[in-house]
């Protein structure tokens, strides 16, 4: 299932290389990752002239540990050995909080997923958020998903124009587009994974809208996270006022200091997290409530050292 595991991170993002260093841990045989490991792979990336230095390394990766079991609390299940030289997995069965955040961990680390398997672990993915999405909207709100083939989550189906047309009536305005608009044969989500409104209890314009995209990708939610944005659709989609835009990602998108990593880059976009994933969780007790990810016991049981 996993692949190119020697071939560390490019860039010097902590939250990046800890990802790389608590997947490595997952698939040692002892399950730890030390700075004696990243020194190897340092030694065998030399050849291919892939250089870093593996010693400030460490010290970013054993650090961003610290913050994350400081931050995660009981749901992170990992621990840093005393004197800081191991990563170890501290993995308790019983904590549903434990397997969620491996399940976010390899949804993060897509670029070490084998491309057959990538769909499944995305769809995961987007199921957790789908569960978060609908309990930040107000109570009474109608929660849809737009994604091909998502059971009884995503009532959309056909082509995207038909999609956008019943996404246009069931948000109350009138489509301001034609079916050449779009491509004959896409079945996509034109950049909308998740819809939210609330009926306000009649049938006139003006309701809470929020539109959700989702994405597993290290780089490419600078722009994926205005892909569901009012500046993109509310020329199609004319309703009486700006919707609220969301994008979820797996990523743990911090600064060593909690700040947002690459915050020049946000744009108007509320961004949910793997750190506000599992707090929100946690704090509305729904956990228990997604789905089993059997690609978790899976990559468990990969050797690799």
């Amino acid at each position: 299932m996993l692949n190119s595991l020697d071939k560390p991170p490019k860039g010097r993002d902590s939250f990046v290389w800890t990802d790389f260093a608590e997947l490595r841990t997952l698939v040692h045989p002892d399950q730890c990752f030390s700075r004696g490991d990243l020194a190897g792979i340092e030694r065998r990336c030399h050849d291919s002239g892939q250089r870093f230095d593996y010693e400030q390394r460490w010290r970013e990766i054993s650090d961003f540990v610290e913050i994350r079991q400081s931050e995660f609390k009981d749901g992170y299940p990992f621990k840093l050995s005393e004197d800081k030289d191991t990563v170890y997995l501290d993995l308790d069965h019983n904590n549903s909080s434990h397997q969620v955040y491996l399940g976010l961990l390899i949804a993060s680390s897509m670029r070490h997923i084998k491309n057959t398997r990538q769909g499944e672990i995305a769809r995961s993915f987007e199921e957790i958020c789908f569960t978060v999405f609908s309990i930040l909207m107000p109570l009474g709100s109608e929660i849809r998903a737009t994604w091909a083939n998502g059971g009884p989550e995503a009532p959309y189906k056909g082509t995207l124009y038909q999609k956008m047309q019943e996404i246009a009536r069931d948000i109350r305005c009138t489509a301001n587009f034609k079916q050449r608009d779009f491509k004959g044969n896409d079945r996509g989500d034109g950049g909308i994974d998740l819809i939210s409104w609330h009926p306000m209890m009649d049938c006139r314009e003006g309701m809470p809208i929020a539109f959700a995209q989702c994405g597993c990708s290290k780089d490419d939610w600078r722009f994926k996270q205005l892909e569901a944005s009012w500046s993109k659709h509310s020329r199609h989609l004319p309703v009486l006022h700006p919707w609220a835009t969301y994008y979820f990602l797996p990523l743990d998108l911090r600064e060593p200091d909690g700040d947002w990593a690459y915050k020049s880059d946000i744009g108007q976009a509320i961004i949910i997290d793997r750190l506000r994933l599992l707090r929100l969780a946690s704090q509305y007790k729904i956990i228990d409530k997604f789905k089993v990810m059997p690609f978790i016991d899976e990559v468990m049981t990969q050797r690799y050292s």
